[in-house]
């Protein structure tokens, strides 16, 4: 089939339901993700949609924004079933002119509209109910019925859905739902919707029949309803403790109010998490975490296609039959940007693999599942020293296949013999074959303990007396440490400002790295890259840990070997400095859309692993860190060149 390419003009988007072009404003962005989702989740037909349709409102007229009508009937007023109203997500439903009583406005004058969905701040769905008198009265829902369907059903785990980019807008408005109706700050708020999203995982992974993780219409409007739901999410989260007791302590438990427990069930329910595509659910769970968790130590999260970036040229200096059996730590893992980018590349390798040795694609699909589990299990770590980002990471491994196990909660610069025993058994220095990380950096959280810095070379390296440096940012005592958890020959991939690299009174850094590692590789990230959190502007530096034999032979020659060194400048990463996203466009400033194939891993009825196809449209951001990965790749796999590193 011949590829569809369609030439977006500047400040237009493209509707899904009608092909027409409409202004690119964020009410439209979020009628087309509604619509989207109204097509591909609840199996509604284009021909039964209208957007913008008019109604009589007395003797006014307004526009609905969406429309859906029974199949086969004319599109008029007395024949609408459901309406859909999209507002901006900072309207909120109380909002006089374009609040919920919009909605139940239009519902009123339509006399056989059922159902309406506001969508802004947060998601509400409303019932309209007729008594037999002939009185109007509205009663709140939990959703809209899926085609086919007079009222939402209970739903099972094959009719589950993944995600899209709507799953940002979700996480969001559940976030904002606790945080405004809980009385909770954001960090307990998030720490009580991560339980929720653990309880939604295991019950997908656990479940073939109907989900537990689900609230009807009925049980949402009434206390007895809304109890037997607390009930059900309790006994999951008991399942999860149970599971995860790494995680979990036994006495803690799910602390929301009942309604407020009804709709975050009522938002997340139809979509299945599990089967949601890996960079769909990373980005939406980095920004929940981001924009809960950010700022206060130098926790400024590394974007994921940095740490795509960082850990493919990381990895491309092993021959790939060697990948699964590197062990590989982040020290400062934060959220686990870098373990779950480990993992996607895992993944992949193990896909291709099975697909070449099963002829069944169930059994390739499964066996990739189980080994990408006993692989994490096995060789993957992370360390953090914020406990709140330890279980942030945990449950971002968790929804990519697993490894959670291997998390912990340490400093990284603190002397090895002072973590706890848990740590220590599991993580040594000279142990590692790949560090990956982005440590906090910078000034204002300096290390000055003695005790501390007495660890490090770096601190007295270069000065004059047996003196020593009274404190030195987490950054620079990170490259020592880094390179102290591997083995010899092993690859360090660590994101750096650039002060270290250019600023002349940091000089005897480079020459500390030049003297006890190999630089394979420096990439200048673009300025934009960290912004709007922070304009600081940063390097990806890969390097090679030198043997002791290969320290001692160019100290005698007093100079290190000559070697090539792979160097690249991207300009561009996918988003601007206020964090928009970039998408290719034509020079005239036209957005380049195409149709595409997207693929998804879920299971049938039968409870076996299929591939699905999706076709849709698709719009390429502009980002040109993986022309550096290609790049990369094809220099390093010279064979020279692997030789070269792999002895």
């Amino acid at each position: 089939m011949e590829e569809t390419i369609t030439l977006i003009p500047p400040g237009k988007i493209q509707c899904v339901v009608t092909g027409k072009l409409r202004p690119d404003t964020p009410e439209e962005n979020v009628r087309q993700r509604i619509a989207r989702s109204l097509l591909e989740d609840y199996g509604y037909d284009k021909s039964d949609i209208e957007i913008e349709f008019t109604v009589n409102l007395g003797s006014s007229k307004k526009r609905v924004d969406i429309a859906i009508f029974p199949p086969h009937v004319e599109h008029k007023q007395e024949n609408i079933k459901i309406i859909v109203e999209c507002k901006r997500e900072e309207v909120r439903p109380t909002d006089r002119d374009n609040g919920v009583g919009q909605l139940k406005s239009y519902l009123a004058a339509c006399p056989n509209a059922r159902f309406g969905m506001w969508i802004g701040s947060e998601l509400q769905v409303w019932e309209r109910l007729v008594s037999d008198a002939g009185e109007v009265s509205f009663a709140e829902a939990t959703d809209i019925p899926r085609f086919g369907y007079d009222a939402p059903q209970p739903i099972r785990f094959d009719e589950l859905v993944p995600a899209h980019e709507e799953l940002i807008a979700i996480f969001k408005r559940c976030h904002n739902y606790i945080y405004g109706n809980q009385g909770l700050q954001k960090e307990p708020a998030f720490q009580e919707l991560l339980k929720l999203i653990f309880c939604k995982v295991y019950d997908e992974d656990t479940s073939l029949g109907e989900m537990r993780f689900f609230i009807g219409n009925n049980e949402r409007r009434s206390e007895i309803g809304q109890r037997r739901l607390k009930q059900t999410i309790d006994q999951l989260f008991e399942d999860v403790k149970n599971r995860y007791p790494y995680i979990f302590a036994r006495d803690e438990q799910i602390r929301l109010d009942n309604r407020v427990l009804a709709y975050v069930v009522g938002e997340l329910q139809r979509y299945s998490l599990l089967q949601t595509l890996a960079d769909v659910k990373g980005a939406a769970y980095e920004q929940l975490v981001g924009s809960n968790l950010r700022g206060d130590r130098g926790e400024f999260f590394t974007p994921r296609n940095v740490c795509e970036m960082a850990t493919q040229m990381a990895l491309a200096t092993y021959p790939r039959d060697k990948w699964l059996k590197l062990r590989i730590l982040d020290p400062a893992c934060g959220t686990g940007g870098f373990l779950v980018s480990v993992m996607n590349v895992w993944r992949e390798y193990l896909e291709e693999v099975q697909r070449v040795k099963w002829k069944d694609e169930s059994k390739a699909l499964e066996e990739t599942a189980r080994l990408l589990r006993e692989t994490a299990n096995q060789h993957l770590v992370g360390i953090d020293f914020n406990p709140v980002l330890v279980r942030a990471a945990q449950m971002n491994l968790v929804m990519h296949g697993d490894g959670s196990t291997n998390v912990y909660h340490a400093n990284s610069l603190l002397p090895p013999g002072e973590w706890i025993a848990e740590v220590a058994k599991h993580i040594q220095l000279g142990t590692f074959d790949i560090v990956i990380t982005n440590p906090p950096f910078g000034s204002k959280i300096p290390i000055d303990d003695p005790h501390i810095l007495a660890q490090f070379e770096l601190s007295t390296f270069e000065m004059q007396n047996g003196t020593h440096r009274a404190s030195m940012p987490p950054e620079q005592l990170f490259i020592e440490r880094c390179l102290q958890f591997l083995k010899p020959g092993g690859r360090l991939a660590i994101v750096l400002p650039d002060s270290i690299l250019s600023n002349p009174g940091l000089a005897f850094i480079r020459r500390w790295i030049l003297r006890r590692a190999r630089i394979i590789a420096s990439i200048d990230l673009p300025q934009a890259t960290f912004e709007p959190y922070t304009g600081t502007q940063t390097s990806v530096l890969l390097l090679q840990k030198k043997t002791e034999e290969e320290i001692r032979i160019e100290q005698q020659a007093g100079k290190p070997f000559d070697y090539e060194i792979f160097m690249a400048t991207p300009e561009f990463v996918g988003h601007d400095r206020r964090g928009e996203t970039i998408y290719l466009r034509t020079p005239e400033g036209e957005l380049i859309q195409y149709d595409g194939i997207a693929k998804f891993v879920r299971r049938n009825p039968n409870g076996k692993l299929i591939t699905e196809q999706r076709q849709q449209k698709m719009r390429e951001k502009f980002d040109q860190l993986p022309e550096v990965v290609r790049y990369f790749t094809e220099w390093v796999s010279k064979p020279e060149r692997m030789r070269w590193l792999n002895g």
